[in-house]
């Protein structure tokens, strides 16, 4: 797990996500999902996949592995200037550069988000793809030493995705019990949730920030007297010795460019949950829950 002060990605989205995962009427059938498996032992992720609403599982073998994510590089840009723009995201120290090492990236891709997963369990996300070429990718490779497997620049773990047109790419489209948005008010980023999250079910995230990447990043909380002042209090000084939750039980998506959507599938049990974010705010460099995206919801 991250401290996402690094995580100030930036990427200018369109709307074409948001409403596509949801439709009327039942899909004439539901495409199988296609498995990721991430891990200290090596990196597996489907070559190919149909255009429209896809479904990825997503396991990972090592703590050090399972933030897995989807991104398309814009026209001319080479993997090279993203792989390094996505690096210095995490290395850079000071506010300034993590601003810049945002805007760069910014001009390299469009994120998808994707899945946190953790050993033992198996995440998923649907992200609706339009034809063309992507990445797949795990994130914790370009943490540093602390967090993953800290490859030497040029060897994390990114897989090419080659999506084709297909006849039937309204195809399997979930139906989630909730929706999480993140937003901008008046008092800063928040999330809103309409619905209400089951074991079981599935999740949209939806990121209607404007000109702000974003996550959704999901930890169960076993301490019934933690607050959501407690944790908006932890990510102003996430070097606290005693995190609200546990750090490695992490779950949730890493960044959606704005105007994107995911549905995520979670292995949740029943109780309290944060949901939070790491992610650099543009404005100032500090955690978007530092600033107020913190919400606690209770799963039945």
């Amino acid at each position: 797990m991250s401290t996402w002060t690094r995580r100030g990605l930036l990427a200018v989205g369109t709307a074409t996500g948001v409403a596509a995962l949801i439709g009327a009427g039942s899909p004439p059938r539901r495409p199988e999902p296609l498995d990721i498996v991430t891990g200290e032992d090596g990196f597996r992720a489907p070559a190919t996949a149909a255009a429209g609403a896809v479904t990825f599982r997503v396991r990972t073998t090592s703590s050090r592995t399972g933030i897995v994510g989807i991104a398309r590089l814009r026209r001319g840009i080479g993997e090279a200037a993203f792989r390094r723009h996505l690096r210095d995201v995490f290395e850079k120290e000071s506010a300034q550069d993590v601003i810049q090492a945002s805007r760069d990236l910014m001009a390299d891709a469009e994120l998808f988000g994707g899945a946190m997963a953790v050993r033992g369990s198996q995440s998923c996300f649907t992200a609706w793809l339009p034809p063309g070429r992507y990445l797949v990718l795990e994130y914790k490779d370009f943490e540093g030493p602390y967090i993953g497997r800290d490859p030497l620049p040029g060897a994390e773990y990114v897989s090419p995705l080659l999506v084709h047109a297909a006849d039937d790419a309204g195809a399997g489209r979930p139906r989630p019990s909730a929706t999480v948005t993140a937003v901008d008010t008046e008092r800063g980023p928040r999330f809103v949730l309409e619905g209400r999250i089951h074991r079981g079910r599935t999740v949209r995230y939806v990121n209607a920030m404007r000109g702000q990447v974003d996550e959704l990043a999901v930890y169960p909380l076993t301490d019934d007297s933690v607050t959501e002042a407690d944790i908006q209090a932890f990510f102003q000084n996430p070097k606290d010795p005693h995190p609200p939750f546990d750090l490695a039980a992490q779950l949730g998506t890493p960044p959606l460019s704005p105007g994107r959507s995911a549905v995520l599938g979670m292995p949740l049990e029943q109780g309290r949950y944060a949901l939070t974010s790491w992610v650099a705010s543009t404005k100032d460099a500090q955690h978007l829950s530092a600033h107020g995206q913190v919400l606690i919801v209770a799963v039945p």
